[in-house]
């Protein structure tokens, strides 16, 4: 009996649903809404809403249960023009467009809130390795998810995301959900 249980199996073993829950959680601060099943959703809610309250302490950097909760949370260099091309197809049509924009010609477009540094070869290496800096996870949770709620509930802590339901996939019949933060 799984009387006063909380959680789903998910038919994974314990560390396999922490990968699960971690992947989805780094996945959702990375691009702010993802779509999963409503009942991954609804648990990783759990983790990820724990996650921004601690993010939304004075000393989250150094705070190591932070960490816990994401896949590679420090900033990330992307080496070659390919790999940049190819990270730059995951994004928002918006925010490729600006970074392309930006990658085309640093010293005249603004750069990208989540670039930390882009070095690109000139003159005669103008075909060589590029490399782009991109925020991190974590940066990323305690500099720009975190603040918006800060104002917003004072001590009360949760209701950091909003779940819609998709309806059903097709093929097995699994209901789906878009989860994404609610600010």
């Amino acid at each position: 009996m799984r009387h006063q249980k909380t959680g789903r199996k998910f038919g994974r073993e314990s560390h396999q649903r922490a990968a699960l829950f971690r992947s989805l959680c780094t996945s959702l601060v990375k691009y702010e809404r993802i779509t999963t099943t409503l009942q991954k959703a609804k648990d990783m809610r759990r983790f990820i809403e724990e996650a921004v309250s601690i993010a939304m302490t004075p000393d989250a950097e150094k705070n190591p249960r932070l960490a816990g909760y994401f896949h590679a949370v420090a900033d990330r260099e992307i080496v070659g023009r390919q790999n940049i091309l190819n990270y730059c197809s995951n994004l928002k049509k918006d925010v490729r467009e600006k970074l392309e924009k930006y990658m085309k010609d640093p010293d005249k477009n603004e750069k990208p809130e989540f670039v930390v540094e882009y070095l690109a070869s000139k003159g005669d290496r103008a075909k060589g390795p590029r490399i782009m800096r991109v925020e991190g996870v974590m940066n990323k949770l305690i500099k720009t998810i975190a603040p918006r709620f800060k104002d917003a509930k004072g001590d009360v802590t949760g209701g950091y995301t909003r779940i819609y339901k998709l309806g059903f996939r097709r093929g097995d019949c699994a209901e789906m959900a878009i989860i994404e933060f609610s600010r």
